[in-house]
């Protein structure tokens, strides 16, 4: 990589710890939030399906007005929104201001996935790795926030948890000030067939929604649906399931840490996913990744202890090393110029509808138990598998392939 591709994968890796771990506070104090306002599961899956459905329903219009605004702008707006919402959240008196704040959290968020994904495919020639990178940072941001916020919500209230979380957010406004972005677009080579696949493609709306894209988009979208209700109720869930102790902490900071150290397994799953999506036969590999979800769901389902641990720690290895061979088939099925507004589509559908995971995952742990919330989220894994055979029938049968995964 160049310098100024180093500084650019740097950068959005970044970010991309800090945006994921700000969703992830939620969760870690999700049990102190029930104590204080005496709600129920269903309830609290509702407030933060109001944060996921803002962080998705933004993603499109992120998407659309990348090349308008510029990334540095969407940047600024991104994180200095996002610690904005921090605050009051930190600061709010009762639950409708703070589920207000969480609204505009996930909205000042939405921005940032298509905003990057398109950064780095534009801009950095070998983006199947860079996007691995990319993807395992976010990782690490999602382990560290359960673990780090259930700590602090446990030794000094969940107020002063979401207060602290709000300085990362501004110091990377900060260092998004002193990064060139402008004009990197047109700085990368672009080769041949994907200049000869733009001509190609219709200039219409049609042209984001071919067979390939939509399975693309569904696969995705699926993945996400299981990401937001695994990861909602996993720290209570842990907290139930596996009752060792740690230094006699209390259990929203023992099920906030375990439930870090799975989502750690992520990094590995996505720097894997990311070496997986610069070789060969990517449709092919992605069926065999996407088939391990639905029995591991099952199993966090019927376990616990130290079984149901390892499943978890296996499950999200997987979840995420799904996601940078799903991005990178993106891009392989999209020229440059149409890569902003099909990442906003990609992520908004992804983050819109999966968000729904929230509340329909908080019903179902209210009315059944939160273990039946395992096993409603494996069927959904279970359908993603069917989009991703269907995505390599249609490269085997010539329909729609791919392009090589060649430098841009």
């Amino acid at each position: 990589m160049t310098r100024k591709e180093k500084i650019i994968v740097a950068l959005t890796a970044s970010s991309h710890a800090v945006t994921h771990g700000n969703q992830l506070i939620f969760p870690s104090v999700l049990l102190l939030l029930q104590r204080e306002f005496s709600v129920g599961y269903f309830q609290l899956g509702m407030i933060g399906n109001i944060m996921n459905l803002a962080y998705g329903l933004g993603a499109l219009p992120g998407g659309m007005i990348y090349n308008y605004l510029g990334p540095k702008r969407l940047y600024l707006f991104c994180f200095l929104g996002s610690g904005a919402s921090l605050i009051v959240a930190g600061l709010s008196p009762n639950l409708m201001v703070f589920a207000i704040a969480l609204g505009f959290l996930g909205a000042a968020g939405s921005v940032y996935h298509p905003l990057a994904n398109a950064l780095i495919t534009s801009n950095v020639t070998q983006y199947g790795k860079a996007l691995g990178i990319h993807g395992s940072t976010a990782n690490i941001g999602m382990g560290l926030a359960p673990f780090i916020g259930g700590v602090i919500a446990a030794e000094f209230g969940w107020r002063p948890t979401y207060l602290w979380f709000a300085l990362p957010s501004v110091l990377i406004a900060v260092w998004a000030l002193s990064v060139e972005m402008a004009g990197a677009d047109q700085a990368v080579p672009r080769r041949a067939s994907e200049l000869k696949k733009k001509a190609a493609l219709p200039r219409s709306g049609k042209g984001y929604f071919s067979p390939a894209l939509i399975c693309i988009y569904g696969a995705n979208l699926l993945n996400t649906f299981c990401y937001f209700g695994t990861t909602t109720f996993l720290p209570t869930y842990m907290a139930q399931r596996v009752t060792v102790r740690i230094f006699s902490l209390e259990s929203v900071a023992v099920g906030g840490m375990l439930s870090g150290i799975a989502l750690l397994m992520g990094v590995f799953g996505q720097y894997a996913g990311g070496l997986f999506a610069q070789g060969k036969n990517l449709e092919r590999n992605f069926v065999f990744i996407c088939l391990f979800g639905c029995p591991l769901l099952l199993g966090m389902t019927f376990t616990s202890e130290i079984l149901f641990f390892l499943l978890a720690l296996t499950y999200f290895f997987f979840n995420f090393f799904i996601q940078p061979m799903n991005n990178t088939l993106l891009a392989h099925h999209t020229p440059v110029s149409m890569r902003g507004t099909a990442f906003g589509i990609y992520f908004s559908t992804a983050f819109g509808v999966g968000s729904l995971s929230s509340s329909i995952s908080g019903y179902i742990a209210q009315r059944f138990g939160l273990q039946w919330v395992f096993f409603w989220l494996s069927l959904a894994a279970l359908i993603m598998a069917v989009f991703a055979i269907v995505l390599h029938q249609m490269k085997d049968r010539g329909i729609e392939p791919s392009m090589p995964n060649e430098e841009i």
